[in-house]
């Protein structure tokens, strides 16, 4: 059996010459801390797209519907710790409550993160994360393969199977308008549209 090198996992910071295998940088490039919280939003939007479509292309899509979920959830993390941090919002940062997109969420509320969005967007980003939360992570057991419910290996005690699409259309969205602004979350705007 010949294993995989593991000399070219990485390559040191500095090292401008060829890499052996090809690269891509892992610099976030911002020039602010924010700007590079920004760029991890824009990059789960990227992957969240790239997953979507691919499970599309496949005919093979429930293989990549656990990973789909997983990018959903960091998305909607993401997206909601910049805006919380930009407004100086305080959400636990440790232990069991650091992942929740509820409690999150109700911090970005009251914290007045909506503010500038009309009511009926405030309300379909409330009713966004009630709906996600418990698939992508508030005791969603789905997320590991020892995970069931009832002795089955579901997503959790409502829901058995997902739609990639609209859940690709509906983080992105939430993302979007929970932000204002990033570069992939801006380009598919004009497609999306709130329910």
């Amino acid at each position: 059996m010949t294993l995989p090198s593991l000399e070219n996992l990485a390559y040191p910071a500095g090292d401008d010459g060829e890499h052996p295998g090809g690269g891509h940088c892992a610099w976030l490039g911002g020039a602010t801390r924010e700007e590079d919280r920004v760029a991890i939003v824009d990059q789960y939007a990227t992957a969240l797209r790239v997953l979507v479509d691919a499970a599309e292309a496949s005919g093979d899509g429930w293989s990549l519907s656990r990973p789909i979920l997983f990018a959903v959830h960091q998305l909607c993390e993401d997206a909601l710790d910049v805006a919380n941090a930009r407004a100086g919002v305080t959400v636990p940062q440790s232990g069991k409550q650091r992942h929740s997109l509820a409690v999150k969420m109700a911090g970005a509320v009251a914290g007045g993160v909506y503010a500038g969005l009309t009511l009926e967007e405030r309300q379909w980003c409330e009713r966004f994360i009630a709906e996600i939360a418990p698939l992508t992570g508030n005791g969603f057991p789905g997320r590991y393969a020892d995970g069931a419910v009832s002795g089955r290996r579901q997503l959790d005690d409502v829901w058995c199977c997902i739609n990639p699409t609209a859940l690709r259309d509906a983080a992105t969205m939430f993302a979007g308008l929970t932000i204002l602004r990033a570069a992939e979350l801006d380009e598919p705007a004009e497609e999306i549209t709130a329910p």
